[in-house]
């Protein structure tokens, strides 16, 4: 899995936002977001990575789904999808993983993963052919996915896989 299903399974690594739409500090007092424990923290954050990830995946197919096997995007249609589509959805993804208050001794951890998640963005930013280029996931991002899998977040840990939508 090579050319435009790889950039689109990687981008959405450990994006994401959870799978009802308003934000989690919309519908939860502030003070159960403070408490939240490890367990409910990682369900939230696993939600919000799962939401990100489809919207990811829907837009992707959107400007990809139709190239032929084996064909890279080209550069223009890259950095055209990164700019409008997945650049404001990990913004957006991590913006609410942010509003998350992480569990007591774990806010480091969990700064350090979005912190990189913020880099790797800026790469994507700078640089959105990265996502044409080896496992089609900005390097920052790469370590986040792979920091947040260690820490126990499933579905914000692990890469994706494109799945057959049918082509339009």
């Amino acid at each position: 899995m090579r050319p435009a299903s790889a950039f689109v399974c990687a981008v959405v690594l450990m994006a994401a936002a959870g799978c009802g739409s308003a934000s989690e500090s919309s519908t939860t007092p502030p003070a159960v977001l403070s408490a939240l424990g490890r367990g409910a923290f990682v369900d939230r954050a696993d939600r919000i990575c799962t939401q990100g990830r489809k919207q990811l995946i829907l837009t992707g197919n959107r400007y990809f789904g139709d190239l032929p096997a084996g064909q890279d995007p080209s550069e223009a249609a890259l950095t055209e999808y990164a700019h409008r589509e997945a650049i404001p959805i990990l913004r957006h993804e991590y913006g609410r993983l942010r509003e998350l208050r992480p569990p007591q001794g774990d806010a480091a951890t969990i700064n350090r993963i979005l912190d990189l998640a913020e880099r790797g963005i800026g790469q994507l930013r700078s640089d959105p052919t990265l996502l044409n280029r080896g496992s089609g996931v900005p390097p920052a991002l790469e370590q986040a996915r792979d920091r947040a899998f260690r820490y126990g977040l499933g579905a914000c840990g692990q890469p994706i896989e494109r799945p057959n939508a049918p082509r339009r």
